[in-house]
């Protein structure tokens, strides 16, 4: 799925975007809170808005009782790894798939 800066917001979710990028973020029916996308643009990566981003999520993730905060990232995606772990976050799950249209 292409990134869409007006995508809506997941249900009782919460949306915040600025011209350089955006996050999606709501509950799952655990009570996590799931990060659905991240994105900033090529030119403004590296400076620190992701960090920004991913703060307002768990501010907004601790107003609700949310917990814990979780993001899928594909093995290959190591910029995405290096930068979820550079903010605590640890992998803890293996996800297997069967590309069944392919």
């Amino acid at each position: 799925m292409p990134f869409d800066p007006d995508r809506p917001a997941p249900a009782n979710g919460m949306k915040y975007r600025t011209s350089y990028g955006y996050i999606l973020a709501g509950p799952d029916e655990r009570g996590c809170c799931v990060i659905h996308e991240l994105w900033v643009t090529p030119e403004h990566r590296g400076k620190g808005l992701g960090r920004v981003f991913v703060g307002h999520v768990r501010t907004w993730a601790r107003e609700h009782g949310l917990s814990p905060l979780i993001v899928h990232c594909s093995p290959g995606n190591q910029h995405g790894r290096g930068f979820y772990e550079a903010l605590g976050m640890r992998a803890v799950a293996v996800v297997y798939q069967d590309d069944l249209l392919e």
